[in-house]
């Protein structure tokens, strides 16, 4: 596939910029930074997002942004004194004014490769595409980009996943989305379609996510209310799309990674591996999943996801108690906090991974703007809005963690630390006084997929104070089949609660319960 605009053209199979005299030569950095502003023509892009793009959102000067960008103007012998091509707003950014084409290439015979083939990876892009209307109707001919700009700047906002602008994506306005180009052009290696239908007054959307690199739909959903209620209607979209993509594309990325030996994984591929580890909770889990951050913060330094997620298995690791040395894992989850918080500050998840910190160190009145800033940054960002909940609960507001637990749940419904949050709630009920509303959300968090060790004595505990018994010594009972080594200092270790009663009141059950200091 070829971009075209006036005497040049793009190949980006190729990686090469041709002229009127054939190949022009041009560094890889200018190449790249060319075929963003070619992919977003007549778009102001800022420097910000140049860096993001060309430089994966490394600290760059802005002596080298410029230079780079003097180097695209000499390519196209366009100059910043009588530009053409390539205009400045001073102070704003930079704007491609070219007319921009998508053309097919003639018959691109390319070599044949020398090397083995290089594992599959690199950060997970996504292209939304305009959602098309199962017939023409002009009520929702302005819904049809609006919905898909909507989900675009949401997603800008998950700094694991590369959203492609909407100037990129809209150019692939079609009846059937062309994959191969869509791949071949944008990078696309995800794309978000749509269909709207209104029958009377009744409103249906249907989207899909397609792995372009196969075709296959990996996701689906479907939603229906009135033309009344539309708005309603666009934030159930875009809150359902977020919550399903922060799942179903890592498992994919996950799934892909298993494929590839250890040694050739890029840096992204053992995120996504570490990530299906991490939550297994377990110290052997933990481990590999530490192993794996630490490669990838080794591969790419300036990975900020990986170092936030390399500081929630060294969390677990004090968490739990998974390392003798409980000081030395707080510091190496802070050390990665930090790192993480320092190469991204708009990352919500290394703000998160900040604020989760006053669980182990103790909440200051700093601990929950790191947690209040991860979901301001990232409004459907369900495990910042659990790790904020969890705070209050510890630090003695339950009542305003009911709210966060509730939007963490609605919006993440399949999330691995859903029975972490389940058994969360079933404290603040508990501390609350409400001890037969704790009984059932600790039933349930212990009985989720994946369940954390700490939900079972949650469970057991609660039972137990409830004056159910035989219930808690059951979940007692499993939790010391799988955990053998679960001990009270774990457990109060684990669960810093500011309310000091509380805190004796559930030691003095867990003692009842058969369990040692």
């Amino acid at each position: 596939m070829l971009l075209r605009f006036g005497q040049f053209e793009i190949d980006t199979i190729r990686a090469e910029l041709r002229g009127p005299n054939g190949p022009v030569p041009i560094e890889p950095k200018t190449f790249d930074l060319l075929l963003f502003l070619a992919e977003n023509p007549g778009r102001l892009l800022t420097r910000d997002e140049m860096i993001a793009r060309v430089w994966g959102g490394r600290v760059v000067s802005d002596s080298a942004v410029a230079t780079v960008l003097k180097q695209v103007r000499k390519a196209l012998g366009d100059s910043a004194a009588d530009p053409h091509l390539l205009k400045t707003v001073h102070g704003r950014g930079h704007r491609f004014t070219a007319e921009v084409r998508i053309a097919r290439p003639a018959e691109a015979v390319l070599p044949a490769p020398t090397d083995p083939a290089p594992a599959p990876g690199g950060q997970p892009t996504l292209a939304v595409l305009p959602f098309r209307l199962f017939r023409p109707d002009p009520r929702l001919a302005p819904l049809a980009d609006a919905i898909p700009a909507e989900i675009i700047s949401a997603l800008s906002r998950l700094r694991w996943l590369r959203v492609l602008a909407r100037e990129s994506c809209f150019r692939f306005r079609s009846e059937k989305a062309d994959l191969t180009a869509l791949t071949t052009v944008l990078g696309a290696g995800y794309v978000l379609t749509g269909r709207m239908e209104a029958i009377g007054r009744r409103l249906a959307i249907s989207v899909d996510l397609a792995d372009t690199r196969n075709g296959g739909v990996i996701w689906s959903d479907r939603l229906e209310g009135t033309l009344d209620d539309v708005h309603e209607l666009r934030h159930q979209i875009v809150s359902a799309v977020i919550a399903a993509l922060d799942l179903t594309i890592p498992l994919n990325e996950t799934a892909r990674a298993r494929l590839v030996t250890t040694d050739r994984l890029d840096a992204w591929g053992a995120y996504h591996l570490g990530m299906s580890h991490a939550f297994r909770f377990t110290r052997h889990d933990n481990a590999v999943a530490t192993g794996l951050f630490a490669r990838a913060t080794t591969l790419d330094p300036g990975f900020a996801s990986a170092f936030a997620a390399l500081s929630f298995t060294r969390f677990q690791d004090a968490f739990m108690g998974f390392e003798p040395d409980r000081a030395a894992s707080v510091l190496a989850a802070r050390r990665a906090a930090e790192q993480s918080v320092m190469l991204d500050p708009l990352d919500p998840q290394a703000n998160a991974a900040m604020g989760r910190l006053a669980l182990l160190e103790g909440a200051d009145a700093g601990s929950a703007s790191w947690l209040d800033r991860s979901v301001s940054l990232s409004p459907s960002y369900a495990k910042g809005h659990y790790s904020r909940a969890a705070l209050n609960v510890f630090t003695g507001n339950p009542g305003a963690a009911h709210l966060g637990l509730d939007r963490a749940i609605q919006l993440s419904p399949l999330d691995p630390l859903m029975g972490t949050m389940l058994s969360v709630h079933a404290l603040g009920y508990a501390i609350d006084g409400d001890l037969d509303t704790a009984v059932g959300f600790a039933r349930r968090g212990a009985q989720a997929a994946r369940s954390h060790v700490v939900n079972l004595m949650i469970a057991a505990v609660i039972c137990h104070m409830a004056g159910r018994q035989t219930e808690a010594e059951t979940f007692a009972r499993a939790l010391r089949e799988q955990h053998t080594d679960m001990t009270i200092a774990v457990f109060s270790m684990a669960m810093p609660f500011a309310d000091r009663d509380f805190a004796r009141r559930m030691t003095l059950s867990l003692a009842a319960l058969g369990f040692s200091g």
